[in-house]
């Protein structure tokens, strides 16, 4: 009895590892699909047929591995010309149908068949009679033509040595499902609290049930790349946890060659033309700072949301790339509204995210050009920009002048700046609350 029941435990471990689908997602409207077939074929050469495949099946990615080395696959149609009204007319021409109308019934061959109208010859006295098709209220045809299918098909030539039940692997890309992070920060006096999502969109076509899911986070190049890499999506090894959880789903995240990879740690149900949204990391109390910035000669001051992304500062987790949500906290009734939405790229731990989220309505720059000159190859401008402060607190404002020459200089400034790079003159200017400050330099550049 110990002994049978140890053969059932393995058993059941085999069949739970067959049984496995598996789906990695990629940001760029693509994923990668592996399952296992089992197939009763015959002795000998012939077609078999897979449907429920995606219409966007991407057909050279298609890896089929069997498991008997005395089953072989050497042709393969993807067969996607779906049968609709249209497309069996076509086939039926010449051929006896029935067309019931609200003038009565008409059978014969069907000659033609154009702007929704049909000729039906009697087959008897060869009279051909019109029928409109505005009055038509049913079509009776003897039998689905052939080479139509109902859904999108992989259709294969297969040879074996022995009638017999045969298991496969089948793995293969497709277009039209995609996953994106969308983030949703709530901003306090000095920090904010933030949301993390997975929105999920499938409309490859196809319904992916029960799935262990995967998503890449990073620019994946090419899907033949991909292909050749150490996906696990083959491995024997491993047991996958069955036993149930009651737990909320998570994500569990790592490096993966030079990209991130998340794993659901509970299967997955993606249906077809659905947009799903899962939790990726649970809520985030993230430091942050606000900042003026003023591109000197433009029109508005951005607002600037910057934060570190480290463990210190409250996040110090791989940020893929996606749209970030702010809202501001009201002290008064402490409600929450939106006040602006920046997207991010991929953003790895310890760097500097600054984003802008709109411009303020508070603080206001005008630029003025005083005076301009050229002298020989010389030109200089004097510039003055005058900022206001109307909000009910001091700031500090980060102005920034871009020269595109590598020779240009800024020359008298009234407050001091520091080079951001060899064109970037930066300036920051303290406003306090209701006042106006002013700053002026000259400009010069050498057109050498």
């Amino acid at each position: 009895m110990k002994k049978m029941t140890l053969v059932m435990v393995i058993i059941g471990v085999i069949c739970s590892l067959v049984a496995n689908d598996y789906l990695t997602i990629y940001n760029n409207n693509q994923a990668l699909y592996k399952t296992s077939l089992e197939m009763d074929l015959e002795r000998g050469v012939q077609f078999y047929s897979l449907e429920n495949i995606p219409t966007g099946i991407i057909r050279e990615s298609v890896i089929f591995i069997p498991k008997d080395k005395n089953l072989s696959l050497f042709e393969q149609n993807f067969e996607y010309d779906l049968a609709n009204a249209t497309k069996i007319l076509e086939k039926y021409i010449n051929k006896s149908i029935i067309i019931t109308t609200e003038d009565g019934v008409f059978s014969g061959l069907l000659v033609f068949h154009s702007n929704g109208n049909y000729g039906i010859q009697n087959e008897e006295t060869n009279e051909i009679t019109i029928v409109m098709g505005t009055k038509v209220i049913n079509i009776q045809l003897a039998e689905m033509p052939d080479n139509f299918y109902t859904k999108p098909t992989l259709r294969w030539q297969l040879s074996t040595n022995r009638a017999s039940k045969y298991s496969a692997d089948l793995s293969y890309l497709t277009k039209g499902i995609e996953w994106r992070a969308t983030y949703n920060a709530v901003l306090d006096k000095n920090e904010f609290y933030l949301n993390t999502w997975v929105t999920l969109n499938n409309q490859s076509g196809k319904d992916f049930t029960n799935v262990i899911l995967k998503l890449i986070a990073g620019n994946v190049q090419t899907y033949q790349n991909m292909l050749a890499k150490s996906t696990g999506l083959y491995t024997r090894g491993g047991r996958v946890n069955e036993e149930v959880n009651f737990s909320a789903p998570a994500f569990e995240e790592r490096e993966f060659s030079d990209f991130r990879l998340y794993t659901l740690d509970q299967k997955a149900d993606i249906a077809n033309n659905q947009e799903k949204q899962l939790s990726l990391y649970p809520l985030k109390t993230v430091k942050y700072k606000r900042k003026y910035y003023y591109n000197i000669s433009a029109a508005e001051v951005d607002v600037i949301i910057s934060f570190k992304n480290s463990l210190a500062n409250g996040l110090g987790v791989p940020l893929p790339k996606g749209n970030m949500n702010f809202y501001e906290i009201d002290s008064k009734d402490g409600s929450s509204q939106f006040v602006g939405v920046n997207s991010i790229d991929h953003q790895s731990i310890n760097q500097e995210v600054s984003l802008k989220i709109g411009t303020a309505f508070d603080v206001k720059a005008e630029t003025k050009i005083l005076n301009s000159v050229n002298i020989g190859r010389i030109s200089e401008a004097d510039y003055e920009i005058t900022f206001t402060n109307n909000k009910s607190e001091n700031i500090v404002l980060e102005a920034t002048k871009i020269i595109n020459r590598a020779n240009g200089e800024i020359l008298s400034p009234s407050i001091p700046y520091t080079k951001k790079d060899a064109f970037s003159f930066v300036f920051n200017v303290v406003i306090e609350s209701g006042k106006t400050v002013k700053l002026t330099f000259k400009e010069r550049i050498d057109n050498n």
